[in-house]
């Protein structure tokens, strides 16, 4: 069948539409892990997409630290856990909620790292009400030392502060702010590898 201009054209931002979707990034997270006791088999690292309220919803990614150390890869967020980016709507080291988010109709989600006990063995956190025993643990970045926020946008956004304009891609973004004696350094990455988990204690079931 041959093909008329506008059908080839047609075809042609098809492709470009679906690239861009295909396009959406992921992030690495990995460190080491400062713990008094050695950490339990059953010991998996994640991180975890939560709501409104800080409320853990679902795990998009996990990994089982080995010798001290973990590399945890942040996987897709589905449409549901989205909701709309605003002005504001997220406390980031540094910035708090001085920022402007240009433009309108961004959606995002948050994550937050995680480490637990995989009970069960099945490899994931498991929910309520048999819910996995997890680990308070404070997590920072090391060099230069620092705090981190884990990002989800479902399109290209920018943040726009006092202290500095930060560009956001479609999917993963790791808001960094870290401390070098010239003062706050403000950044987005989609990978760091400087993640230190201090844990403080077992909370159970």
């Amino acid at each position: 069948m041959t093909r008329t201009p506008n059908t080839l054209i047609a075809v042609l931002i098809a492709t470009l539409l679906l690239g861009s979707v295909a396009a959406q990034r992921s992030a690495t997270l990995s460190g080491v892990i400062d713990a008094a006791d050695p950490l339990p088999d059953a010991t998996r690292v994640g991180v975890q997409v939560v709501d409104a309220d800080g409320a853990w919803t679902r795990e998009i990614g996990t990994a089982v630290p080995v010798a001290g150390s973990f590399q945890v890869e942040l996987g897709e967020v589905p449409d549901e856990a989205l909701r709309p980016f605003r002005s504001g709507s997220v406390l980031l080291p540094g910035l708090q909620n001085e920022y402007r988010v240009e433009p309108e109709g961004v959606r995002f989600a948050q994550g937050v790292m995680a480490m637990y006990l995989d009970s069960d063995g099945s490899g994931s956190w498991t929910r309520a009400p048999e819910r996995d025993p997890h680990f308070l643990a404070l997590s920072q970045l090391e060099r230069p030392i620092g705090f981190f926020t884990l990002l989800y946008v479902d399109a290209p956004v920018v943040l726009t502060a006092t202290a500095a304009e930060l560009r956001l891609e479609a999917g993963w973004n790791v808001f960094t702010v870290r401390f070098p004696d010239s003062g706050p350094d403000y950044a987005v990455h989609a990978e760091v590898d400087d993640v230190a988990l201090e844990v403080l204690d077992l909370v159970p079931r």
